[in-house]
């Protein structure tokens, strides 16, 4: 992707100082070939060593650490959030302290720190011939880490760049201003060249330049490792399926007018992963400097032993709790960034720029390749995708075929499509197994897993086939929101439970019976709207989330179907807050697939399996939480391992759900889903019932890991009820 003027100087701004103001100029071209290699030798000359009137710094460091994953869809979910203060000093030439002074994290579940595997994750000047980007790896476990050569980067302006590195464009992209004084920064394109020699790692990205000092002001891009002059692996990774890359952005701020110190740093780790259906895990670590002190050593922290370069310690557990300098709240140094900002400097196997490529593995979900449930028991398949390139408009052709062993048939998808920006237009063929559960969280696979090993099957579901033209298009800044119209023939058909148990069961239980559903023929149409559809409620994402969608079919199954839901997260100091809220009506006369249905899975606790049902359903969750103001610091174990701290709290949530329905034609699709005879009367009974009011059960939890543990009780409100043990792992509501 290429940023335009604006969007640039907001990227540079965002680690200079306050006083500093900026003003995009109109791009010129460079003189010549002759005048971008004098400004790379003019550049290179200064930045082979650091100023002389730079001897030491002192700063305060606030570093964000999270664990993302990103779906087909593009749409980022935050697992895990560690916000970690610092003090640090560097030394010229290259030694450099960090004591972690402050700690405080959040995640969907227990888990281990980013700390236990990286021991530095920032680079203390952009000085000099080799430099570290990225990350450092923990390897000793008094958490004290030498800098190996063997792991540097050779940088951009080392003295032996030509052997490595081609240079493009020197243009100047914008003029700074500060402290009174013009300061033209020129952007240079950077290539690692084809012929580079032995081993290496180098940066294939961007490089900008004060044009005035010769200085570097921000280096940004992709990093490629060379073994014996060749690139080790295309894509980072040896596990066939798994691709990775390493993406780095780097931004100094000018101090005293003389030279320019790290503001801000940025390093992604981001892996693709085949087999889920090109599912991305990120692990980005955010950075900034502030309150910066030149030319100062003093030190109140452990002194580095003799030869180590970086050294980090940790002060005490006390003194971490009692740390209340926090220039940003937790959670919002991810928010201000997305993974696709990278995207121009991505591997081409990434197909991110449309590239023509061949035939590869490329499945929408885990689903695709394999799946076990109660109807189709074992499925197998394959999923392949081929990209044509900007030769034919930047088509893809995506297609998944496999084969149901105990139905004995088989089920897939053939597709094209294509994007352009941010709009994408496509078609699709398909028959897919598809459930009729409602209100499910982000990444609902279904119960393959779940049905395999335990012999629970919670959804319920139907043969579809259909025919779909749609268009959608990304919408904002970073692209968090999506709209998208599908429109096309399909056909529903009822399937029968053929597998009765999955491969360990209770004595007495297994697989529930499939809910029923009506057979037709129709047109559908679905238009949605999916506001900062990250915030979800399942994931530690901050801020408000909406979505919207109507859902209509015309044919001999006619409905229509409204559906809203929005999700909220927010920490007001100590305090947490959650909310999310869905409800839906049918239109018209409904059809049983189309019946909302609401139980235990779907945050009623008290209640059963989709106890309740009907054409018109809500549902409300709302959690508050309070962190106790102690044992919060991270907890360093043998073996370099570092959980987060204990962080005891204490929480109270209320979970609400209504369902009704509007009138006979309802009440009849009600029995078609399931019924059983009444043993008095021997009138049908439904399976699912309305709530008859709103059903609603309060619970009361004390919590563990910042909330991401949970045990307590809970009861129904709506009528009397006993106290009952509840407990959950991970924040989702």
């Amino acid at each position: 992707m290429s940023f335009g003027p604006v969007v640039l100087v907001a990227l540079l701004l965002s680690g200079f100082a306050r006083t500093a103001s900026a003003q995009v100029v109109t791009p010129a071209p460079a003189d010549s070939t002759v005048a971008l290699a004098a400004l790379i030798a003019e550049a290179s000359l200064v930045n082979a060593r650091v100023p002389e009137r730079l001897r030491a710094y002192r700063a305060r460091l606030e570093t964000e650490m999270s664990l993302v994953i990103v779906d087909s869809g593009g749409r980022e979910r935050t697992a895990q959030l560690e916000q970690v203060a610092s003090d640090v000093r560097w030394r010229a030439p290259d030694r450099y302290d960090q004591r972690v002074i402050g700690y405080r994290n959040q995640a969907i579940g227990p888990t281990f720190s980013l700390m236990s595997i990286f021991g530095g994750w920032t680079t203390p000047t952009l000085y000099g011939n080799r430099l570290r980007l990225g990350v450092t790896s923990a390897n000793s476990s008094n958490r004290t880490f030498n800098e190996s050569a063997a792991s540097l980067a050779i940088h951009p302006l080392a003295t032996n760049r030509d052997q490595y590195y081609l240079f493009e464009g020197g243009d100047t992209a914008v003029t700074f201003f500060s402290g009174g004084q013009q300061i033209p920064i020129a952007r240079v394109k950077v290539t690692p060249r084809p012929d580079a020699p032995g081993d290496a790692i180098l940066l294939a990205g961007e490089m900008y330049i004060d044009v005035v000092r010769k200085q570097v002001v921000r280096l940004r891009g992709r990093l490629v490792e060379l073994r014996d002059g060749k690139v080790t692996i295309k894509s980072g990774s040896r596990i066939p399926g798994v691709s990775g890359a390493s993406f780095v952005e780097l931004v100094n701020v000018e101090v005293e007018g003389a030279y320019w110190l790290p503001a801000y740093q940025r390093t992604e780790l981001q892996a693709r992963i085949g087999p889920f259906g090109g599912l991305r895990t990120i692990v980005r670590i955010v950075s900034r400097f502030h309150d910066y002190r030149p030319n100062d050593s003093t030190w109140t922290g452990p002194e580095a032993p003799p030869g180590v370069r970086h050294n980090l310690t940790f002060a005490s557990s006390a003194a971490q709790q009692r740390y209340r300098g926090w220039t940003q709240p937790i959670g919002a140094a991810s928010t201000d960034v997305y993974f696709s900002e990278f995207d121009d400097v991505a591997p081409v196997e990434w197909a991110a720029r449309g590239e023509a490529g061949g035939i590869r593995f490329a499945p929408r979900s885990l689903g695709e390749v394999f799946r076990f449930n109660r109807i189709e028991g074992l499925f197998t398949g394959i999923a392949l995708a081929k990209d044509f390139g900007e030769a034919a408009s930047g088509v893809t052709v995506r297609g998944s075929v496999g084969w149901v062993w105990s139905e004995q048939t088989a089920r897939g998808m053939l597709g094209v499509h294509r994007t352009r920006g941010a709009t994408t237009t496509g078609i699709r063929l398909e028959r897919a197994l598809a459930h009729t559960n409602d209100f499910q969280p982000p990444l609902s696979w279904g119960a393959t897993m779940a049905a395999l090993l335990g012999s629970t099957d919670d959804y319920d579901y139907l043969d579809r086939r259909s025919a779909t033209l749609f268009v959608s298009r990304t919408l904002g800044l970073k692209q968090r929101s999506v709209i998208r119209l599908e429109v096309g023939p399909g056909s529903d058909r009822a399937v029968q439970q053929n597998v009765s148990r999955g491969l360990f069961i209770a004595e007495g239980e297994g697989f529930r019976p499939n809910r029923g559903i009506r057979e037709g023929n129709y047109v559908r149409t679905i238009a949605s709207l999916e506001l900062n559809p990250d915030v979800s409620g399942l994931f530690v994402d901050r801020g408000i989330g909406g979505r919207l969608t109507y859902e209509r079919a015309d044919g001999n199954l006619r409905w229509q179907r409204v559906e809203a839901g929005a999700a909220a997260r927010r920490e007001i100091g100590p305090f947490q807050l959650y909310a999310r809220g869905d409800a839906g009506t049918l239109i018209g006369d409904p059809v049983p697939q189309a019946m909302f249905e609401i139980g235990r899975s779907e945050g009623l606790r008290s209640y059963g399996y989709k106890e309740f049902a009907g054409d018109r359903a809500a549902l409300g969750r709302a959690v508050v939480g309070y962190t106790l103001p102690f044992l919060r610091a991270p907890i360093r174990l043998p073996g370099r391992l570092i959980v987060p701290g204990i962080a005891p709290g204490v929480a109270a949530g209320i979970h609400a759900g209504w369902t009704d329905v509007s009138g006979p034609e309802a009440a009849a699709a009600l029995l078609e889903l399931g019924a059983t005879t009444d043993s008095v009367t021997g009138a049908l009974v439904p399976l699912s019932r309305t709530t008859d009011g709103v059903r609603a059960s309060v619970e009361f939890l004390v919590t563990f890991f910042s909330g991401a543990l949970a045990v307590g009780v809970t009861r129904p409100i709506d009528r009397q009820g006993p106290w009952k043990f509840t407990g959950r792992i991970g924040q989702g509501f």
